[in-house]
């Protein structure tokens, strides 16, 4: 693995972060009547007066991260293997 693939790499890494955080603050918003709901079922407080909890924006900005890197350095991957 060269200097510049792992340059690369890094750098899709942290794009992908970055373009996580609004995603998931749209996520989290849209996905109130399921934070309701959770909260309403399993007693943890997920869902207050002023919208979702802390917590549930990390736990949807946790599930597009992981979806994310997944998908994109696999695709990362695939083209370095082709030759693109």
């Amino acid at each position: 693995m060269t200097a510049r693939y792992r340059v690369r790499r890094i750098g899709l890494a942290l794009a992908v972060a970055a373009g996580c955080v609004p995603l998931a603050a749209i996520v989290t918003i849209t996905s109130a009547p399921a934070w309701a709901w959770f909260e309403q079922y399993s007693g943890l407080e997920s869902y207050g007066h002023s919208g979702p909890a802390g917590w549930c924006y990390g736990v949807s900005y946790g599930l597009l991260l992981a979806g994310g890197l997944r998908l994109a350095l696999r695709r990362a991957s695939a083209a370095r293997s082709s030759g693109r």
